[in-house]
């Protein structure tokens, strides 16, 4: 399992910032997504226009490990419970407001919004349309190990060179034949060597550490677009191709180079796209 944001070593430091004019208001608000197991989580919203709320409070709810598991797992939307509602201190006139919850275990959730008063008694929210709109959430996880997390995040990062030289080679294959397609496939097995690695072996270690589950998908989770099921994918897809082209040099493979080469050049952009969208980066 590979957990890049929300779900793994890159979010213990990545923020998902969100700018945004809410009636008379603009809001910044920066949410981690993630907190450790055992420590406070503070909530910091910012107002940035002339304009000051008059009272600014946070609403929002707990889910327990049960209750958050098919949140985590399924992608399901949150369970719905009544919202809780708490003031935020405000520094001075500065437009910063401020609340700290109290530490959860490993894997629940805090679902929350942001409930904003004008002197005239109208209300706003943020994110808008709530409380039946998609809330914000902090999932609790226990810290991973520095060593493995690094050389988890290198080796990502190892896929990632590899399968742009892989666009490369094929690109340069498909526009002139004669371009070795050795490259391009020399270029695909190191990466899926590495994506293995990353994805298996280390990925399930860094999501058992951090969440007690090192595995979430088949045949658990049938939904592709589930974390688990996309490594899986992308693994099995470049061994088929891999496999389809082994042998070229000695006329032995079962596809030609140019269809290699087209394959191996939409599963490189596939792939680079489901690291950077899909939850690995």
């Amino acid at each position: 399992m590979s957990y890049f944001y929300a779900k793994g070593p890159l979010g213990e430091a990545t923020n998902k910032h969100k700018t945004q004019n809410i009636g008379p208001y603009k809001l910044e608000f920066s949410n981690r997504g993630d907190a450790n197991e055992g420590m406070p989580s503070r909530l910091t919203l910012l107002v940035t226009s002339d304009n000051k709320p008059k009272e600014v409070k946070l609403a929002y709810y707990v889910l327990n490990v049960e209750e958050a598991r098919p949140t985590m797992v399924h992608k399901k939307p949150p369970m719905k419970k009544p919202f809780e509602q708490i003031p935020m201190l405000a520094a001075g006139d500065s437009g910063l407001y401020t609340v700290v919850l109290p530490p959860l275990k490993m894997c629940e959730q805090y679902y929350f919004y942001f409930a904003l008063i004008d002197e005239a008694g109208k209300g706003y929210t943020f994110p808008e349309k709530m409380p039946e709109g998609d809330a914000e959430n902090i999932t609790y996880r226990r810290p991973g190990n520095f060593v493995i997390t690094i050389l988890h995040i290198t080796l990502m990062f190892m896929v990632i060179f590899f399968m742009l030289h892989v666009l490369y080679y094929s690109m340069a294959h498909i526009a002139w034949s004669q371009f070795p397609i050795s490259r391009a496939i020399h270029s695909a097995t190191w990466a899926n060597i590495f994506f293995f690695i990353t994805s298996f072996p280390i990925g399930l270690y860094v999501a058992w550490k951090a969440y007690g589950r090192p595995w979430t998908g088949i045949p658990e989770v049938l939904d592709p677009n589930d974390v688990d099921n996309k490594s899986l994918l992308i693994f099995v897809y470049w061994v088929v191709i891999l496999f389809l082209i082994w042998g070229v040099s000695k006329g032995t493979n079962k596809i030609s180079s140019k269809a290699y080469a087209w394959l191996s050049l939409i599963g490189a952009a596939a792939t680079v796209y489901l690291f950077v969208s899909g939850g690995h980066i």
